[in-house]
């Protein structure tokens, strides 16, 4: 059953509007959204456009406020946030501008305060069961090699 194409400028934007309420998108987000939601190509380019030229679309200032996310709430390694910005529609070329100032010592001071936090949880098991889950919990989480065992060296 073929969805009818919806042409209304004023709904596409309401939609548009809507989903932003709830939370930033980036221009691919929004764009898969619009289309899901069976508005046409021009409809979701014009409304794309219109949100980014009255300011409430912005993938510079999205990546920028997503990599804060990714590095205070969420404990991810560069890696990971990597992959939490192209989950969310940002393009590589804006990813790497945005990691370009992740260092090392910021992603192992990351992966120690996040393990420290698990230590306590871990505390009732053989030091190899620890150093197992602890590295796998870091991996999953995005860290290099090279940091994970530097931290795991340095907390047990």
């Amino acid at each position: 059953m073929a969805r009818k194409l919806k042409d209304s400028p004023a709904e596409a934007r309401a939609y548009a509007f809507k989903l932003l309420s709830y939370r930033g998108r980036s221009k691919k987000e929004m764009a898969g959204k619009l289309r899901q939601k069976g508005f046409n190509e021009g409809l979701i380019s014009s409304t794309i456009t219109y949100l980014h030229d009255i300011g409430l679309m912005n993938d510079e200032s999205l990546a920028s406020d997503l990599y804060g996310i990714s590095t205070r709430s969420k404990s991810l390694g560069k890696n990971g946030i990597r992959m939490f910005l192209m989950k969310r529609g940002i393009g590589k070329s804006l990813i790497d501008t945005t990691l370009s100032d992740h260092t090392s010592e910021m992603e192992e001071k990351s992966a120690l305060e996040f393990a420290v936090g698990r230590l306590q949880t871990l505390k009732n098991y053989p030091d190899d069961v620890v150093k197992r889950r602890l590295w796998g919990m870091l991996q999953r989480r995005g860290f290099s090699l090279d940091v994970i065992k530097r931290v795991i060296n340095s907390i047990l």
